[in-house]
């Protein structure tokens, strides 16, 4: 059964009606690609709050974590 994980970061979650746009449209493309049958798509969305993804490295560490600078 194939399965589809959405990581969104932002300060607010996804409404019920984008995360309902998103879930019509993969199943559409699933079903297109891939030929799966309408209902055997299982779809989980995570929301991230920025400061538990990079918006870690908005205090001005992100050119350190690019150039691999630990301190």
């Amino acid at each position: 059964m194939p399965l589809l994980e959405v990581l969104y970061a932002s300060d607010e979650p996804l409404s019920l009606e984008r995360k309902r746009a998103f879930a019509r449209e993969a199943v559409a493309i699933f079903h297109e690609v891939l030929g799966t049958p309408p209902g055997r798509l299982r779809l989980v969305i995570h929301h991230l709050k920025p400061d538990d993804s990079l918006g870690l490295l908005e205090d001005g560490d992100a050119g350190e974590a690019a150039q691999g600078t630990d301190r």
